[in-house]
This record gives structure tokens, C-alpha cells and sequence, in this order.
């Protein structure tokens, strides 16, 4: 599982994820995108390669966007769009798509993008692509409370479920 996390959330999601996957018998690594290119075998060797990413400015993160997080104390270099676009051809691989945003109905979705990324390189989308919402701090932090966490190990789950069964 690669993501990209500025404050935490994601990075909280994708660990959640990966229990819910590594529960139901498919283990998981999951690794922040400023540090997948030094485990380019790991990512080449998952038989799911799940995606993640929060919602910056009604989209996926942009270099202007990630500076403007950092200002704000945020982490993080490398963007998942940055790194989606330097990676070879995915024809045939299966992978997930999740995201992180506010439930406003003007927020956009990061999601949709890195799947339009993946399709592109000819990877199979083996679910829907799956939000979970934050909330605003007062800091300007972003939160995210345990019934989306709980959310996101129970996707996990259904997702090892699927590229575990016999028949998918």
C-alpha cells in the first residue's frame, strides 16, 4: 500500500486498511510515498496494489499544494501523482483506490484522480474507490474520529477478501 499524508490522517487510514487486509489474511506493507522508491521490489512483488491520497484543493496534491501544508507544519516531498506518473505500465494489476476528504459537497476527490492515473497505465480497479471523511481543527488540522478508521480496517477486509477468493 503506497499513500501520501500531510498531517496524519492518511497515513492513520492506510495503517487501518492494512489491518482490516492483514486480519483477513493478506498481509500488508504499507509505505509512505517519499519512501516507496527505495522499496520499488516490494511494491513489483504486492498481488494488490492499494493507492491513497488526501483531497488538496478539490483534487490530488500538487507541489503548490504540499508547500502550502508544510507552512502549516505538514510532511512530506513527493506526491502520489508524482510518483503514479513516473511508474512503468501496470497492465493487469490489481489495485484499490482510497482517499481522504471533508463530506462538504464542493470538496472534490483525490481518489478519482490516481484511478484515472492507474487505468491509464492499464491497471484493474478491483473496487469502487473508497472516502473517508475528515473534519476540520481548529488549527486548520485536519481529524479524522474512530468510526472512519473502523471503516477503513473493515474495506481492508473485504478487499483481502476479494483478491482472495477463489473466484474474483
Amino acid at each position: 500500500m503506497v499513500f501520501e499524508s500531510m498531517f496524519g490522517c492518511t497515513r492513520a487510514v492506510a495503517e487501518s486498511i492494512a489491518e482490516g487486509m492483514t486480519a483477513a489474511g493478506l498481509p500488508t506493507v504499507v509505505l509512505d510515498v517519499d519512501d516507496v522508491l527505495a522499496h520499488d521490489d516490494v511494491v513489483a512483488r504486492a498481488r494488490l496494489l492499494v493507492v491513497g491520497a488526501p483531497t488538496h484543493m478539490r483534487g490530488l496534491s500538487t507541489p503548490r499544494s504540499r508547500a502550502l501544508a508544510r507552512a502549516r507544519g505538514g510532511q512530506g516531498d513527493l506526491g502520489v501523482h508524482e510518483w503514479l506518473d513516473a511508474l512503468p505500465g501496470l497492465s493487469g494489476r490489481s489495485t484499490a483506490v482510497f482517499d481522504t476528504r471533508s463530506w462538504s459537497r464542493f470538496a472534490g476527490s483525490a481518489g478519482s484522480r490516481i484511478e484515472k492515473l492507474l487505468r491509464r497505465r492499464g491497471a484493474e480497479i478491483i473496487a469502487p474507490t473508497q472516502a473517508f471523511g475528515i473534519e476540520g481543527g481548529e488549527d486548520g488540522r485536519a481529524t479524522i474520529d474512530d468510526a472512519q478508521l473502523q471503516l477503513a480496517r473493515a474495506w481492508g477486509g473485504s478487499l483481502a477478501a476479494h483478491l482472495l477468493s477463489p473466484v474474483h
